[in-house]
């Protein structure tokens, strides 16, 4: 029913390509529409949190779900989690013959019917193991995730209280050896077991050598004469629990209910989406999302983005020396599915499909859910989104919905480079932006170029030619880490048609990237295309959009501009205050970084800046008021900024002067 369902939908969204802008929403079903869709300004189409499916690589861990909302699980203090750990891929184990197994029987403990029951004859389970004669039964729990269990609670039926069990022992474990990152070795000499993890009995070492875990023993009570007891757990963060009952030599002995209580938050909970069929190929543009987080709680979201179905490689293992292949039997490519069917011991390794898939984003910031840019170096067809919960007992969080906008490419492919691609750290250079366009009869072309800086400072646009030809065109927007110029309308006329635009800039450290956008001016609300690195021209060579350091040398503090050095901080509204720009280089780390202004004796009269600074350009200013915030008086002061480094410290400083 729900792979019908995402069938369905993926279906409906494939069968009709995307006009304009679209916004896709996961989640927040029957909340209002965004306000580009209610404004009748873009499609919209609905995704479910509830239809995972793990053929298409989606899958959720200690979350409640739903139309409107996930959140991590949270449960009242008289809540039992017993009749849900199956829901969570837990489960209720006892010993076996051979192995762990789960019976019918056993099962009626936490069937939430207090009228049934797990029964045991008296002196069943002996079991003769050295001086040990009672084995006995073991429960185990494992409860599908981390929960602070604070008590557990055990019962006879109504009218059975004679069943009592008189002697039991509660062991208590977190991780697996393995997820705890040790070996048997590393817990005993030579990995011997035998006495130096003091297990309590052969059911303790049972489960430490079939399951590979080492419980806590928490309690061990002998003289029990309750028919309900109840246990007080510490509350930390747990995943099993054991109840060990020793065969009981002279009583009968049952459990109507065993109940496990955890209240508040679980600590981990995570969902990732199906892998989204959006039809076709589209640029991808904000992310943005609704949800609450209390103080103490965590959100982490990522994307991914890619041009084919799944973003992973599959490799089947042919026994032959340590060859493996990405395809099966009969030469068809491994998918997902069919590695799934493979034995495990013809299962070979899962690597990443970096030609077709963008690599997984770095995490967005929850608290900035508007012009949070989609992490996509291109137009892609199919998107994904993991979002991980991070919880304590009494602080959780909440998502209401993720959604993303869209839009059909402006042309069909779009390849740029720089030129040069290697310069001097801190020396202003003329670059050339190279961006060849494949524009098809169906695209709608572009009539604007961004460049945006980052690891380096924008300076100047100085000009622009399409073809080889100089051409007019319009400075829309121009900062240190950003332009925007207007050119002609590229269309299909003028496909493959090089637009290269000459810009003075610099880079402040090992490298700097120079990232490009195009867009149409006639339809502002659609998605700006990335361009990608790549061979534009064959009159330049660097086919990349990244800038080397060709000599770091051993400067850290670069020129430091005093915007002329004179001003008049009168309170006019003119030239009131001094702007203090500097270059920092080589910084791989935030760095101390003091701004002074000293008169011409030295003394010290304001302190502007202190702080830490990253690599890059930047501005303080004076206000031209001393540290008591008393106007100083006219005269020549000096302006100084010094940076502490591994080094030493390195300082540059300037001449200032102030005038009314």
């Amino acid at each position: 029913m729900v792979r019908g369902f995402c069938a369905a939908l993926l279906l409906a969204v494939s069968s009709a390509p995307v006009a304009g802008l679209t916004v896709y929403r996961l989640g927040g079903e029957g909340l209002p529409l965004p306000p580009e869709v209610a404004s009748g300004e873009a499609n919209f189409v609905q995704f479910s949190w509830a239809e995972l499916d793990s053929d298409l690589q989606g899958v959720s861990e200690s979350l409640a779900i739903a139309p409107d909302g996930i959140a991590p699980l949270f449960f009242a203090a008289d809540f039992n989690i017993a009749p849900t750990v199956t829901d969570r891929g837990g489960y209720l184990q006892t010993q076996g013959f051979q192995a762990w197994i789960e019976t019918d029987d056993t099962s009626l403990i936490n069937d939430g019917d207090p009228e049934t029951a797990y029964y045991e004859e008296k002196g069943s389970n002996r079991v003769n193991v050295g001086d040990d004669l009672r084995f006995g039964k073991t429960l185990l729990f494992d409860l599908g995730g981390l929960f602070a269990v604070d008590r557990i609670r055990f019962s006879t039926r109504a009218g059975s209280e004679d069943n009592y069990i008189e002697l039991f022992h509660v062991w208590t474990n977190t991780l697996t050896i393995e997820e705890a990152g040790i070996s048997s070795v590393d817990l005993c000499t030579a990995g011997r077991t035998d006495n130096c993890l003091n297990f309590i009995n052969r059911a303790h070492r049972d489960i430490y050598n079939r399951k590979d875990m080492y419980f806590d023993a928490l309690l061990e009570v002998e003289e029990n004469t309750r028919s309900t007891v109840e246990v007080e757990l510490t509350g930390e963060y747990i995943r099993r629990v054991v109840l060990f009952v020793p065969s009981q030599p002279t009583r009968d002995w049952e459990i109507a209910e065993f109940e496990i209580f955890a209240p508040g938050y679980v600590p981990n909970a995570s969902y990732l989406s199906n892998i989204l069929d959006l039809g076709t190929e589209v640029s991808l543009g904000e992310l943005r999302w609704s949800g609450r987080k209390d103080a103490g709680a965590a959100v982490n979201i990522r994307s991914q983005s890619g041009s084919d179905t799944d973003p992973n490689i599959y490799w089947r293992r042919t026994f032959r020396g340590d060859e493996q292949v990405n395809y099966d039997l009969k030469g068809k490519p491994l998918t997902l599915r069919t590695y799934g069917r493979l034995e495990i011991s013809e299962r070979g390794k899962i690597t990443r499909d970096a030609d077709n898939w963008d690599f997984w984003s770095t995490t967005y910031d929850f608290s900035d859910s508007t012009k949070t840019r989609w992490s996509a170096t291109k137009p892609r067809r199919y998107v994904q989104v993991e979002l991980d919960f991070q919880s304590n007992i009494a602080a959780g969080s909440r998502m209401n919905y993720v959604e993303f906008t869209a839009s059909p490419p402006a042309v069909t492919a779009l390849v740029g480079e720089i030129d040069p691609w290697q310069v001097e750290t801190a020396r202003v250079t003329q670059f050339t932006y190279a961006i060849r366009p494949t524009i098809g009869l169906e695209d709608r072309g572009f009539d604007h170029v961004e460049i945006s800086a980052k690891g380096g400072r924008l300076v100047s646009i100085d000009d622009v030619r399409i073809g080889g030809q100089q051409v007019a065109f319009e400075r829309v927007a121009q900062g240190a880490e950003r332009l925007v110029v207007g050119v002609p309308r590229l269309d299909v006329d003028r496909t493959e048609e090089v637009v290269e635009v000459d810009f003075s800039g610099e880079i402040f450290r090992y490298g700097a990237t120079f990232a490009g956008r195009v867009f149409d001016s006639q339809t502002p609300q659609e998605i700006w295309q990335p361009v990608q690195p790549g061979d534009a021209t064959a009159l330049r060579d660097g086919n990349t959009l990244s800038v080397q350091a060709l000599a770091l040398g051993p400067r850290v503090l670069g020129a430091l501009d005093l915007a002329g050095g004179i001003f008049t901080p009168n309170g006019d509204g003119v030239n009131d205050g001094l702007d203090i720009a500097y270059n920092l280089l080589k910084l791989v780390a935030p760095t101390p970084v003091v701004v002074q202004v000293r008169d011409v004796a030295g003394g010290l009269v304001r302190e502007v800046y202190n702080g830490l600074d990253a690599a890059g350009r930047h501005r303080r200013q004076w206000d031209g008021l001393d540290g008591r915030g008393q106007r100083v008086a006219p005269g020549v002061y000096i302006c100084r900024v010094e940076v502490a480094t591994e080094e030493g410290r390195r300082q540059r400083a300037g001449v200032v002067a102030v005038a009314y």
